[in-house]
């Protein structure tokens, strides 16, 4: 199970790998999903 820290990590990580691929970031959100599990919904543009 995600922890909300190893999951803000885990984000950042994407982040820096698909900015430098040439993406744009559009959106970052944090939530939970149906199983109470903190989830990131990241939207992406190329």
């Amino acid at each position: 199970m995600w922890s909300t820290a190893k999951l803000k990590q885990q984000v950042e990580k994407i982040l820096n790998e698909k900015t430098q691929d040439g993406y744009e970031v559009v959106s970052v959100a944090f939530g939970l999903n149906i199983w109470w599990i903190p989830t990131a919904y990241i939207t992406l543009r190329k």
